[in-house]
């Protein structure tokens, strides 16, 4: 590949992690078919990624349109541009553990749809030298050219395979490649399959783009997780991906934060339910505040829906906005002078050693009511998506 050596840019739009760049089929046609092919749309109805189903619940994309971000922001669009689209919420992604975000080697990743897939999934090809010379298909929602801003329409258009090499496929315009917003778009072969996500290209869209293979990665990364999360894989209490993963019953979204979800099961007592878990009229939930929602316990950032995990305590960050705190809950330091995080209001019952049912620890409670009472008394006190960009 040292003829390729040059600017090389990710193909990803809105969806992109800050400093990188994004791209749409250049010399293609809006595509009003292959309902495989998917956008990945943020919480700002912009799609910056392209994807493709490979199962009822499962989508293939690049490592860098989700690595460091929530996924449970992103969308599954499906159709041909977001005004006719339907959406699917997803509820989880994982990165390739061999993805580097620098040199955007292993740039694979899967997510997971809450919903089933309304489109059936394409299957995985094989790759090897002798696709070198073939014509294949590139779709994507990206942009038409290096300099438009026309991405978020699915467009098709023909490539040719020009280097194969052992975790990634060159391609060529032929005369179409992939552009801003095409990164995680599948390289489809003549047999329908696919064999490839878009990774990276020149900065121009015009020279060529590289696709990071997936049938090296399916014994590593793809059918692990796949296992992982296939149907019926999780027990009650587990956290679910979608209904049809819980052995014994549904998948609940907890009360407490509507991006939480556990397997329940029927129940008439809280004997019924496994340990920590009650019975309540849908069936068996955790007692609020539910593992991972603000106020539970956690020993890390990844315990947490919020990402943020401070003092042993789910939290969120309140730093320049003391408003962000729900009610019940006040915005205080969490350690270091440079942070601010909600915590539970302490009870107003004068026991400052008791516990607060909230799981805020002690030493914070005092500190919230020292800020508290510092400001009654007229006192000021002192004072968190990365997104890379690939063809």
């Amino acid at each position: 590949m040292a003829s390729r050596i040059g600017v090389v840019v990710a193909l990803v739009g809105a969806c992109a992690a800050p400093g990188t760049t994004a791209q749409a089929i250049t010399n293609g046609s809006a595509d009003p078919g292959d309902p495989a092919v998917i956008g990945l749309a943020d919480d700002l109805d912009q799609i910056g990624c392209t994807a493709t189903v490979i199962g009822p619940h499962t989508a293939i994309t690049a490592a860098h349109c989700v690595a460091g971000r929530v996924p449970l922001g992103l969308r599954a669009v499906f159709g041909s541009d977001l005004a006719s689209a339907t959406l699917i919420t997803i509820s989880d992604a994982s990165v390739d553990p061999g993805f580097d975000g620098t040199s955007f080697a292993n740039d694979l990743a899967l997510v997971t749809l809450r919903d089933v897939s309304p489109a059936a999934a394409l299957d995985i090809g094989t790759v090897d030298a002798s696709l070198v010379g073939a014509t294949v298909h590139a779709i994507g929602f990206g942009t038409t050219a290096s300099t438009a801003a026309d991405g978020g329409t699915k467009r098709i258009g023909t490539a040719k395979v020009s280097d194969v090499e052992p975790t990634e496929v060159t391609a060529v315009p032929s005369p179409a490649q992939p552009c801003h917003g095409d990164s995680g778009g599948p390289m489809v072969l003549a047999a329908g399959t696919i064999a490839a996500v878009v990774s990276r290209g020149d900065a121009t869209c015009s020279d060529h783009a590289i696709y990071a293979r997936i049938d090296v990665a399916m014994t590593s990364f793809v059918a692990p997780y796949l296992a992982a999360t296939a149907p019926g894989t999780a027990a009650t209490g587990d956290a679910c991906l979608y209904t049809e993963q819980c052995a014994s019953g549904p998948c609940l979204v907890t009360a407490d934060d509507p991006d939480l979800y556990f397997c329940s099961q029927p129940c008439q007592h809280d004997s019924d339910c496994p340990s920590k878990m009650t019975c309540a009229s849908d069936g068996c939930r955790y007692p609020v505040p539910s593992p991972g929602a603000l106020g539970s316990t956690c020993s890390a950032d990844g315990d947490c829906t919020s990402a943020v995990c401070r003092q042993m305590v789910c939290t969120i960050s309140c730093l320049n906005n003391p408003g962000a705190c729900p009610a019940d809950y006040d915005c205080g330091p969490s350690g270091s002078a440079l942070e601010l995080d909600c915590f539970a209001t302490p009870p107003d019952d004068g026991c400052l050693g008791c516990s607060t049912g909230g799981g805020t620890p002690v030493g914070v409670v005092i500190v919230v009511l020292g800020l508290a009472r510092g400001r009654r008394s007229g006192r000021s006190s002192s004072p968190r998506d990365s997104r890379a960009r690939r063809s």
